[in-house]
C-alpha cells in the first residue's frame, strides 16, 4: 500500500515540504532545469522505494495528491455522520475517526486543538427532579457547546453528559477563548427542578495537537486528564459548582463564576 501511495504521488511527492535525500550527480550543460528537477524527483523515488524494499525505515509525508484525497474522504465521511438522540451534537462513536483525520493535517503553523467537558451535576438533576429535568439540563449544555463553538469545529457527545470538540487550525489561545465562552455562557444558564433555579456547570480540559503522528486516543485522555482536574477545581467547598477550565500550558485550572 505505501509503495502504491508514492507511485501515485500521494507520499513524499515532488511538492513534499521536505526533501528525504540531497543527491548529487552528473548533469549534461544542455538539460533544462525542468528535465533536472523531473529527472532528480525520480532518482529519489527510485532510492525511497529501494529503501523501503530494503527494510530501511523512513520518514513519510504526504503530498499534494494525498492531501486532494484526504480532503474529499473527509467530506464523504463528514456526509455519514450521525446525530446523538437529542439531534444536538455529533455521535460519538464518530469522535476518533474525525479526530484522526483532523491529526493528519496538524502542523505548528495549523494545530488541532481538542477540548472534552463533562457536565456537573447531573446526577443531581436526575434525582431532585426527574430523568426529564435532566434531560434539559443536558440539551441546555449540548446547546451552549455546540453555539460556543461554531464555526471553528465540531462538537461530539461521548457519554451521558460528555462532549469533546474537535478545532481543526485553531491555535490554543482561540481555542481558550471559545471554551471560557462556552463556560460563561453555561453558568448564566439554570434548570428549575420542581420550581427552583439551579444553575448549570462544567469542567473543560483543553490541549492543542501540531503533530501528524500524534494518536487520537492518547490525545483524547490527555485532554480527559486535564477536564479531572478541572473538575476537582469546581467543587467551592459548600456544595455548589462552578465552572472550571484547565488549559494544558497553564500552571492550574482557572474557575469561572458568573
Amino acid at each position: 500500500m505505501v509503495l502504491s501511495l508514492i507511485l501515485r504521488g500521494m507520499l513524499n511527492g515532488p511538492d513534499s515540504r521536505t526533501t528525504l535525500y540531497s543527491v548529487k550527480y552528473p548533469r549534461p550543460l544542455h538539460e533544462s532545469l525542468a528535465a533536472t528537477l523531473e529527472n532528480q524527483e525520480r532518482y529519489e523515488r527510485a532510492h525511497l522505494i529501494e529503501s523501503l524494499l530494503g527494510g530501511s525505515e523512513v520518514p513519510l509525508e504526504m503530498g499534494h495528491m494525498g492531501r486532494l484525497r484526504l480532503y474529499e474522504l473527509q467530506d464523504q465521511l463528514k456526509a455519514t455522520r450521525q446525530r446523538e438522540m437529542f439531534g444536538i451534537l455529533f455521535d460519538g462513536r464518530h469522535v476518533e475517526r474525525d479526530l484522526a483525520m483532523a491529526i493528519l493535517n496538524s502542523s505548528p503553523e495549523a494545530p488541532v486543538s481538542l477540548a472534552y467537558l463533562d457536565m456537573n451535576g447531573l446526577k443531581a438533576f436526575n434525582e431532585d427532579g426527574d430523568h426529564a429535568t435532566g434531560d434539559d439540563a443536558i440539551k441546555t449544555f449540548f446547546h451552549a457547546v455546540e453555539k460556543g463553538v461554531s464555526g471553528a469545529g465540531d462538537a461530539y457527545r461521548v457519554g451521558g453528559d460528555e462532549v469533546v470538540v474537535i478545532m481543526p487550525g485553531t491555535p490554543l489561545v482561540e481555542a481558550r477563548q471559545r471554551m471560557r465562552s462556552v463556560l460563561v455562557s453555561l453558568a448564566g444558564e439554570a434548570i428549575s427542578v420542581k420550581g427552583e433555579p439551579r444553575k448549570l456547570s462544567s469542567a473543560c480540559g483543553l490541549v492543542t495537537i501540531t503533530s501528524p503522528q500524534a494518536k487520537p486516543h492518547e490525545e483524547k485522555v490527555r485532554a480527559d486528564h486535564l477536564q479531572k482536574e478541572a473538575k476537582a477545581a469546581s467543587k467551592l467547598g459548600d456544595g455548589r459548582r462552578c465552572c472550571a477550565l484547565r488549559v494544558e500550558d497553564e500552571a492550574k485550572p482557572v474557575v469561572i463564576e458568573v
